[in-house]
């Protein structure tokens, strides 16, 4: 598919590996600054935060930060990634932190 995805537009990437999600907006913001607006904004993040954080927290803090998003970018589409399988986890017990990640945490947010 491409750096587009497949897309007929203009596709920007930024990326921050080891990314939590407290820092999630100022990234975003950091990252638009003196550009416009975008259509589509794909997020891809919140599997560091497993195992570090309550799920229940995690959940409540993702809420608040996308509807900040679409208020501030009300003509955005904003799309979450799921949270991606890894092979280790590096912190707590591997099969809870998983069947976190299965959670249909769509259904929360």
């Amino acid at each position: 598919m491409g750096t587009s995805l497949g897309l007929d537009a203009r596709v920007q990437w930024f990326g921050w590996g080891g990314l939590r999600w407290e820092r999630l907006l100022p990234f975003i913001h950091q990252s638009l600054r003196g550009r416009a607006a975008p259509d589509v904004l794909l997020i891809h993040c919140g599997g560091n935060d497993l195992g570090n954080m309550k799920s229940l927290c995690l959940v409540a803090d993702m809420k608040r930060d996308l509807q900040d998003l679409h208020r501030r970018f009300p003509g955005t589409k904003i799309l979450l990634s799921a949270i991606s399988q890894r092979r280790r986890w590096r912190t707590a017990n591997p099969g809870k932190i998983d069947k976190t990640r299965k959670w249909p945490w769509h259904l929360a947010l």
